[in-house]
């Protein structure tokens, strides 16, 4: 990807029509947790408080599938779980899961969704499955089981359920990560769950608090990037994924979803269309569209150097005078992966748009492209929210399949020290642990970051199975940065393995990661 210069547009704009939101923007939250598995209260108590209280459009309660769920937190560990008693979950009890989110849906006022979060982090991290008739009961980690359950156990509309990948940033085994282990290849991984995930979350949190009025815990923005990159059509969503009574009210992040009505049916449709967005503020309400194609939407491509159509309407009733800097992010299937620090044009406004804005000078370069926005909101008191749109693909029949990255072979960063005695050029160290079971060679293997300096690893020769290898930077162009950075690990062939993400250091602090 490449950055172009900058290009400020203030009032210089395009009015496509005098009516931007014919098409609704409804605000929710799509991950939640009651007593009826590791949190607190019932699912009257959270609908009536996301409705009233919150005023959300929308509430989603995904309990936990199985019975491991408590884990001793006090009030939380109460013994009920609809793992163990699945009429918690199914009824026929007016306070059961499905009956109350019947008897709380009213069109056109309030959706109450219902679902179940899927599996335990350590066996692949968890998912969202929304909609299902009763509780799942595959495996822990067993996604392919777990899409034949899908199939066999229908959502409401007699389709296949949709699915949400939940807080990636929680989890560092990409061996592993959403059951790619349960495939023969990553390709038939991204073929057999692409279909379902249509969603990822990119705000996450704080799941345990008890207070309202936080920011989200987790910023998985890196994450949803990459889900991109490895060639997965979903939408950034934002999930605070509440154990306490703050269905709504622990942030202000949600996700937006663009219908035409508020119904469980049409709610449902655009998640599944992938009409939606993340948002750190409660009710900015953003409309994006590609050659006249919804965010979301996956479209025949134009014809190759064509200038696309890409236009934003944007609207805050609250903020109306808040300023906006709108990053265009465009990038292909297992190409060079996107990072935050590289867009390829940046716009600015003042003030809501009357109407579309039209963001000029982005071309169609290759078939599987995707374009997306990121939107940073500036209240006039310095006050910053953050947007990111779902892309609109530029496929159709002519669409190369990317290339499947390779797993790694199992190397792995496992601890960093950024800040050593002495010189940070020659001092810095980063240590690689090989976790496979054969020795490998790190001849063309790297080291990134996101300003896209390098560190070579050639040097470091064969590191056995098992072992691990402390390596000095010795003067390479890649820092360590004090103040927090982003590493990846890259393969000879420059695909991203790993990502490792560190705050602020102190003197002879070592970083330990996740494995």
């Amino acid at each position: 990807m490449r950055r172009s210069m900058i290009l400020v547009w203030i009032l210089a704009f395009s009015l496509v029509s005098a009516n931007a939101f014919a098409q609704q923007v409804f605000f929710g939250n799509l991950h939640s947790h009651t007593s009826y598995s590791d949190g607190t209260g019932t699912p009257d108590d959270a609908f009536q408080h996301a409705r009233q209280t919150a005023r959300l459009d929308f509430l989603a309660i995904t309990e936990h599938n199985h019975s491991k769920a408590e884990s001793g937190a006090g009030e939380r560990e109460d013994g009920i779980l609809i793992a163990t008693d699945p009429a918690l979950y199914t009824g026929p009890a007016a306070s059961a899961l499905i009956p109350a989110a019947t008897r709380w849906t009213e069109d056109g006022k309030f959706v109450a969704l219902y679902g179940q979060e899927f599996s335990t982090i350590s066996s692949g991290n968890h998912v969202n499955v929304f909609d299902v008739p009763k509780v799942i009961d595959s495996p822990n980690g067993d996604f392919k089981e777990l899409l034949d359950w899908m199939n066999a156990n229908r959502d409401s509309s007699g389709s296949v359920a949709l699915l949400q990948f939940n807080h990636p940033g929680l989890f560092d085994n990409p061996a592993i990560e959403y059951g790619r282990d349960d495939f023969p290849s990553i390709a038939a991984w991204i073929a057999a769950l692409d279909p379902h995930v249509k969603l990822i979350e990119v705000l996450n949190g704080p799941a345990m608090t008890k207070v309202n009025g936080l920011r989200s815990s987790e910023v998985q923005e890196e994450d949803y990037f990459t889900y991109l990159n490895l060639g997965f059509h979903v939408a950034p969503s934002a999930g605070q994924d509440n154990h306490y009574r703050t269905w709504g009210t622990a942030t202000d992040a949600r996700v937006a979803v663009v219908a035409e009505r508020l119904t469980k049916a049409d709610i449902l449709a655009a998640l599944k269309a992938r009409h939606a967005y993340a948002t750190e503020d409660k009710n900015l309400r953003v409309i994006f569209k590609v050659n006249d194609a919804l965010m979301g939407d996956r479209i025949a491509p134009p014809a190759v150097g064509s200038v696309l159509d890409i236009r934003v309407s944007i609207k805050d009733d609250d903020e109306p005078d808040a300023s906006y800097k709108i990053e265009v992010y465009s990038d292909v299937p297992g190409g060079q992966p996107a990072s935050p620090g590289n867009p390829v044009d940046v716009f600015q406004v003042n003030g809501d748009t009357a109407g579309f804005m039209k963001l000029d000078g982005i071309r169609y370069r290759e078939p599987g492209q995707y374009v997306f926005l990121k939107i940073t909101q500036t209240s006039e008191h310095g006050e910053a929210d953050r947007v990111w749109t779902a892309p609109v693909w530029l496929e159709g029949p002519g669409a190369v399949t990317p290339p499947a990255p390779v797993q790694g072979g199992g190397l792995r960063i496992v601890r960093l020290l950024p800040d050593p005695e002495g010189s940070d050029e020659e001092n810095e160290s980063i240590t690689l642990r090989n976790t496979g079971n054969a020795s490998m060679s790190l001849a063309g293997w790297s080291l990134r970051d996101l300003s896209g300096k390098t560190w070579s690893l050639d040097g470091v020769g064969t590191i056995a199975a098992g072992d691990e290898r402390e390596v000095k930077r010795n003067g390479q162009p890649m820092s360590l940065n004090n103040d927090g950075d982003t590493i990846e690990l890259l393969d000879p062939q420059q695909r991203r393995i790993q990502t490792v993400r560190y705050g602020a250091v102190s003197r002879g602090e070592v970083v330990t990661t996740r494995r």
